[in-house]
């Protein structure tokens, strides 16, 4: 049963949102789901003090969503997480004013510390006194493309964080918010080049660079993929590959890493589940990487690669 509380603001309300709390580990899928059913305005509340759940809130116009198109959304989303074998809890319908959706959102979020050094800082708050030594990603999540909440994202920053990239090169594929790109960055990277398929993103890591006042000759992005980066990469190759996507996507492109590598590079992949590591490190064997790290989170998985060259 889907649970709806109808809220009356006293004047007329336009809007209608969406509350449906869930395990973090169904955040990129959402998204996938959300982008796919062409709905954009929507966002991820996450608490850093809960590792666990975290809420999604998603504003849809009042006029253009019956009682029938509201359930087959949520139906969805039960469907796809019913695929992980996890059981949402019933989420709440709450009709709000035309002014509340754009800004309600950001009520909840808070400065995320992570790692030893980094602190994910929403742009319109000031940074706490306790993380002023941290160094500071400020983000803009409107667009919800990778706000580091998300077990796979944190993996990757704290492996950059563990192993600063000072002075590399850096090719992130599937940038989103451009958040491992702008931490590469932040860490010593000298340069990365970013790209993702969604325009949107791409906008949003524009948005996102000019937030940390990054100048374009460091962070390099194009709408794209791999290729994108073989075609703009400078002569010497790249010394880090960072690719935070999910399992399918990651075995599209591996054939094409040693493209765009440099011999002593390394790639971290993340993105993947616990149950796929095994499937992932076969994958990388017969095209002639070796493993050299594994970490977890949750359900989730990261792993370093580098080229076997014996």
């Amino acid at each position: 049963m889907v649970e709806k509380t109808i809220n009356l603001q006293n004047s007329q309300p336009s809007w209608l949102r969406l509350e449906q709390e869930f395990f973090v580990e169904l955040e990129d899928s959402f998204y996938w789901l959300l982008s796919k059913l062409d709905i954009h305005r929507f966002s991820f509340e996450h608490d850093p003090d809960n590792n666990y759940s975290q809420t999604l809130f998603i504003w849809l116009p009042l006029n253009e969503w019956s009682d029938k198109d509201q359930d087959i959304l949520v139906q969805s989303l039960i469907s796809l997480a019913k695929t992980f074998e996890l059981e949402l809890p019933p989420c709440q319908w709450i009709q709000v004013k035309d002014e509340d959706w754009s800004l309600s959102w950001k009520k909840s979020w808070k400065p995320d510390p992570i790692g030893k050094s980094i602190l994910i800082l929403p742009a319109w708050l000031d940074i706490p006194e306790k993380f002023l030594a941290r160094k500071i990603i400020r983000l803009d999540p409107g667009s919800t493309f990778g706000t580091g909440s998300h077990p796979s994202t944190r993996l990757c920053i704290e492996a950059l964080d563990n192993d600063p990239p000072v002075g590399q090169t850096i090719a992130d594929l599937g940038c989103g918010s451009g958040i491992l790109s702008i931490t590469a960055l932040k860490l010593g990277a000298k340069s990365t080049f970013s790209v993702d398929t969604d325009s949107l993103a791409i906008s949003a890591t524009k948005t996102n660079s000019a937030l940390n006042d990054l100048h374009e000759k460091n962070l390099n992005f194009f709408h794209g993929s791999i290729e994108e980066i073989e075609a703009n990469m400078p002569k010497e190759k790249i010394d880090l590959v960072l690719c935070n996507i999910l399992a399918p996507v990651i075995k599209l492109l591996g054939p094409g890493f040693k493209k765009i590598i440099g011999l002593q590079g390394k790639v971290i992949l993340s993105g993947l589940l616990v149950q796929q590591i095994k499937e992932l490190q076969e994958f990388f064997l017969q095209l002639g990487w070796q493993v050299l790290e594994i970490k977890t989170k949750d359900q989730w998985a990261l792993m370093v690669l580098k080229l076997n060259l014996s």
